[in-house]
């Protein structure tokens, strides 16, 4: 599946968090050499998006807007 067609399936918040992913968590191990706080433009609002990726690679995010985006990897 391309980029394009996974764009139009996904939900904001899957496309959010594999934005994160992509820019945050290399291959082979997928986890960032550091601990990452930063903000993005949101994907369903283009509001600001804040979000972190910890050492172990687990993502959480939130948009500034009421009602829209946010995650959580437990």
């Amino acid at each position: 599946m391309t980029t394009q067609h996974f764009s139009a399936l996904a939900s904001a918040t899957a496309r959010a968090m594999a934005a994160v992913r992509t820019e945050h968590c290399p291959a082979p191990d997928f986890r960032p050499a550091a601990p990452v706080r930063s903000t993005m433009h949101c994907t369903k609002c283009q509001g600001v998006l804040k979000f972190n990726v910890s050492a172990d690679g687990r993502t959480s995010g939130r948009c500034s807007s009421a009602g829209c985006i946010t995650w959580r990897d437990l």
